[in-house]
């Protein structure tokens, strides 16, 4: 009787993370769909212009796939290198339009943040999907520890979106949507400049994501 009421235990302390992370890869799922279905009415497929959106379809895709390993249909790990890498692009959105586009905002007498944060689907897109994407992964989905070549692979979507950007730019295909992508408004050298910025900061983001993910698995262990 006894060590039947262990084994039932054990497997309800298995199963808890895995419910938890389920219900949280869930709500990340439906709250990005809807996101993306009211940005794609609006404006078609140029939402993709913005790097928000891409890091918001990433993370919808990185939770069906975490979804699908929790049902046992594709491989966890691979699932969690998906989500740790967009973890990394949704803190760069969350951080970008902190440190970024609000003061921009702001700068022209309106309120960037209620704007950012407040207004149409953008308290999902620039908050609660960067907020669900981070936290299943480092709660639940941290394993196994993100090694170099996973770090680079997390650095490739904001670098393409920004090589992607930049050309487009230069070629005058779109203009913006951000104002350092603005070739044509600023001398070459500060085009480089917030280039290098954008990478080293994308860069540093996914240091600290690293070392948070590996402070975590020690502290469990």
């Amino acid at each position: 009787m006894a060590r039947n009421k262990e084994k039932t235990r054990v497997t309800q302390n298995r199963r808890t993370p895995w419910l938890a992370d389920t219900i949280l890869n869930v709500l990340l799922v439906v709250l990005e769909t809807g996101a993306l279905i009211v940005r794609f009415s609006n404006s078609d497929l140029s939402m993709f212009q913005y790097y928000t959106q891409c890091s918001n379809l990433l993370a919808a895709i990185a939770g069906v796939v975490c979804l699908a390993a929790n049902a046992g249909k594709v491989n966890a790990a691979h699932a969690h290198v998906l989500k740790f890498c967009a973890c990394a692009t949704q803190l760069m959105t969350f951080v970008v339009v902190v440190f970024v586009l609000v003061p921009m905002i702001n700068s022209t007498g309106q309120n960037g943040f209620q704007y950012l944060f407040l207004t149409g689907v953008m308290p999902v897109t620039h908050l609660l999907g960067p907020a669900l994407t981070i936290l299943s992964y480092l709660l639940y989905e941290r394993e196994p520890l993100p090694r170099l070549r996973e770090c680079i692979l997390a650095l490739t979507p904001t670098l393409t979106y920004a090589l992607v950007a930049y050309t487009c730019n230069y070629f005058r295909v779109f203009e913006g949507p951000y104002p350092f992508f603005l070739v044509w408004n600023m001398p070459f050298w500060q085009t480089s400049l917030w280039f290098v910025v954008l990478l080293a900061a994308a860069s540093a983001l996914i240091a600290i994501l690293w070392f948070v993910t590996t402070r975590l698995r020690t502290h469990k262990r």
